[in-house]
C-alpha cells in the first residue's frame, strides 16, 4: 500500500465512523480532508475503497510487531506490550467501523478476517512456544488450540450481538481477552510474573 493510499484510508475510516459508507457527500468529505474528485481519481469503486480501508487496518495491527524487536523478550512481556499497543491504537483497528463494512461488503470482510487471523495465529503460536521454553507457560499447552481459541474470541469482538458497542469499549474487551488467555496458559510462576508486570505497565501508562 502506497503512502498516499494510507493517508486516504485513514481519512476514509474517519469519514465512515461519522457518516457511514452508503453515501459520499462532498460537504462531509471536506470535513475529513477529502473530496469526491480525489476518490474518483484514486479508487475504482466502493469495493476498492473498502479493501483499502481493511488493508490499512491490518497494517496498523501488524505494525505493532514490526515496530518492536521482541527478540530475547519474555513471552508475557510481549503479550502485555501488544495488548497495551492495541488498546492505545484502538481507533485504528476498532471493530466499530469494520462492523459497518461487514454488513455491506461481507465477502471482502471475510477475506480480511481470514488474512488477519492467519497473521495472528502465527504470532500467538510463536508466543506460546516461547513462553513454554522460558518456563512461564504450562508444558502441556497446545499452541495451535490456544491460538485458534484466541482468534475465535477476537473475532467475536466484531459481533454487536455479543458485545454491543454502547455497552463495551474495545479496550475493556481486549484486555479481558488477554487476561483469560494468560490465565489458561501460565503456570504458577508465569501467573505471578504476569500479575506483577501488568501492575507495572498499568502504572507506567497511568491506568
Amino acid at each position: 500500500m502506497t503512502k498516499e493510499k494510507l493517508i486516504f484510508a485513514e481519512k476514509l475510516r474517519n469519514y465512515i465512523s461519522r457518516y457511514g459508507i452508503n453515501d459520499f457527500n462532498e460537504e462531509h468529505l471536506k470535513k475529513v480532508g477529502l473530496s469526491l474528485g480525489e476518490l474518483k481519481k484514486n479508487f475504482i469503486n466502493r469495493q476498492d475503497i473498502v479493501k483499502t480501508i481493511l488493508e490499512y487496518e491490518r497494517k496498523c495491527f501488524e505494525d505493532i510487531f514490526s515496530e518492536y524487536n521482541f527478540e530475547g523478550w519474555n513471552a508475557i512481556d510481549i503479550m502485555l506490550i501488544v495488548s497495551n499497543e492495541i488498546s492505545n491504537r484502538f481507533f485504528e483497528i476498532s471493530p466499530a467501523i469494520t462492523i459497518t463494512l461487514s454488513k455491506v461488503f461481507s465477502d471482502i470482510f471475510e477475506e480480511h478476517l481470514q488474512l488477519r487471523s492467519n497473521f495472528i495465529f502465527e504470532k500467538i503460536k510463536i508466543n506460546i512456544e516461547k513462553g513454554m521454553k522460558q518456563g512461564m507457560y504450562k508444558k502441556d499447552v497446545s499452541s495451535e488450540m490456544i491460538a485458534r481459541m484466541y482468534i475465535a474470541k477476537l473475532n467475536d469482538i466484531h459481533n454487536p450481538e455479543i458485545y454491543p458497542p454502547e455497552g463495551f469499549t474495545f479496550a475493556t474487551i481486549f484486555t479481558t481477552l488477554i487476561d483469560n488467555v494468560v490465565k489458561n496458559i501460565t503456570n504458577e510462576e508465569g501467573c505471578a510474573y504476569y500479575k506483577q508486570r501488568k501492575q507495572l505497565y498499568r502504572v507506567l501508562n497511568f491506568r
